[in-house]
C-alpha cells in the first residue's frame, strides 16, 4: 500500500507538490488550525513539519493557492501536449531532468522534475528566486511555523524571541537563537507566515 504524501490533496493530478516546503498561504492556514487544536494540535503540527527537513529550499509567497498552481501547471502541459506521462517524462530528462515555467498570473517561476510517486509525476517545486519567493533554510522554516502557531495558541498577537526559542526547546530539541534576523532569517520568516 503507497500512502500519499502529507500534502497531496492540496493540488489536482498529476501533480505532486510539498505546500509545507513551497506554500506559505497554505502553511499559515495549518499553523491557524494546529493552534485551534490547542496542545494536542501543536504536538501534531510538530510532528508533520518533519517534512520541511533541513535545506535550503524556496518559498512561494504569493497568492495563488496550490490547487490554482497545480490548474495552471495541468492548462500549460495540455496546451503544450506535454500532459501525458509517456510524453511528459522524455520531455523533463531531455533538459537535463528539469523544465522552467513562468506563470504569467503573478510571474512566478517554477520547476518541473519527474515525480516518483503513482500517479504524481509531475513535480512541482518553486523556482531558485522567483518573484514571490523567499529562500529558507528548513531549521528556520519549522521553527517559525511552530513558534506562531504557539503564540497563537496562547492568544499572543505575534512570537516573540521568548515564544520562539520555546518553540524551539519544546518542539525542535534545538538551542535558543539570540535575536529574530531579518532577511530570509527567523524573523522574516516568522513575519511572513503570521497566520493570527
Amino acid at each position: 500500500m503507497t500512502v500519499d504524501h502529507p500534502t497531496a490533496n492540496t493540488i489536482p493530478h498529476p501533480v505532486l507538490f510539498n505546500a509545507w516546503k513551497h506554500h506559505a498561504g497554505w502553511v499559515r492556514g495549518r499553523i491557524a488550525a494546529a493552534a485551534a487544536g490547542s496542545e494536542a494540535g501543536l504536538k501534531q503540527l510538530a510532528d508533520e513539519v518533519v517534512v520541511c527537513g533541513t535545506k535550503l529550499m524556496d518559498f512561494y509567497t504569493g497568492v495563488l493557492s496550490p490547487w490554482e498552481l497545480g490548474e495552471r501547471v495541468v492548462e500549460h502541459l495540455r496546451a503544450k501536449g506535454k500532459l501525458d506521462h509517456a510524453i511528459y517524462k522524455p520531455w523533463v530528462e531531455s533538459h537535463d531532468g528539469y523544465v522552467m515555467l513562468d506563470l504569467p498570473d503573478d510571474g512566478s517561476r517554477w520547476v518541473l522534475r519527474l515525480g516518483d510517486e503513482a500517479g504524481r509525476y509531475v513535480h512541482l517545486h518553486t523556482a531558485r528566486y522567483s518573484p514571490h519567493s523567499l529562500r529558507v533554510q528548513g531549521i528556520t522554516l519549522k521553527t517559525a511555523i511552530l513558534a506562531n502557531a504557539l503564540a497563537l495558541a496562547r492568544g499572543l498577537p505575534f512570537a516573540d524571541l521568548p515564544t520562539l526559542n520555546e518553540a524551539r526547546e519544546l518542539f525542535l530539541d534545538l538551542p535558543p537563537v539570540a535575536k529574530m534576523t531579518d532577511d530570509g532569517g527567523v524573523g522574516e520568516v516568522v513575519r511572513l507566515l503570521r497566520a493570527g
